[in-house]
Parts: structure tokens; C-alpha cells; sequence
């Protein structure tokens, strides 16, 4: 096991919690007539629900909301990417996870502004 600093562990702590977070944004995304928490409880579940309910959207969103869900599949990646380099000898620093998790949370809150709160007009 590598050993981590303490405050790098609460960082990756942090970001643990911050993906899950946006995994369980996703699921809510994806569940339209499906249960949010059956799709959250399935590994790589949200993610797949919450790119099919974008590729749904109609075609004034479709691509914003695409290209959100993306963006946060992308953020996801990086954060378990920067995670299992850990053990390959990467970087252990608590700014890296710390920078993470702020990406993950604004892609949470973009998902939830313009997806998940209907939009006036």
C-alpha cells in the first residue's frame, strides 16, 4: 500500500466524495422513468443513463447538454486517473486532488443549473 501524507488523503477524500456526487447527479439525469438510485448503484451506470438522456434532449439542448455530461465524464476520468497514478510513483500532492475536486463540483453544478432546474422562457 503507498502511504500518503494525511492532508493529501483528505484531499483525496474530498474528490472521492465530489465524483461520487456528480455520479449521483448523473444518475438523477439519466433516471427520467428509471429509479436514480437502482442507475447509481450500478458501476458506470450514471454515466451511460446520463449520455442517453442527452442524446434524448430536444435538439435547443441536446448538444449543451451532451457536451456537459461530457465534460464531466472527462473530470471523472481525470480524478481516477490522477488516483491509481498514485501507485505508478505520480504525483502526491493534496493541490492536485484539491484542483480535481473543484472541476468535478462546478461540472456537478453546471449539470444541475442546466439540466436538472428547468430553465424560464
Amino acid at each position: 500500500m503507498v502511504k500518503l501524507a494525511e492532508e493529501t488523503l483528505v484531499a483525496v477524500g474530498r474528490m472521492t466524495v465530489a465524483a461520487t456526487d456528480l455520479e449521483h447527479m448523473l444518475s438523477r439525469i439519466g433516471a427520467s422513468d428509471a429509479d436514480a438510485d437502482a442507475i447509481f448503484a450500478r458501476t458506470g451506470a450514471p454515466l451511460v443513463a446520463a449520455r442517453e438522456a442527452a442524446r434524448s434532449a430536444g435538439p435547443a439542448v441536446r448538444d449543451e447538454y451532451a457536451n456537459l455530461v461530457e465534460g464531466a465524464a472527462t473530470q471523472l476520468a481525470v480524478g481516477q486517473a490522477a488516483l491509481r497514478a498514485v501507485w505508478r510513483g505520480g504525483r502526491t500532492d493534496p493541490a492536485l486532488f484539491d484542483e480535481i475536486t473543484v472541476r468535478l463540483l462546478r461540472c456537478r453544478d453546471a449539470l444541475h443549473e442546466r439540466i436538472l432546474v428547468p430553465t424560464e422562457g
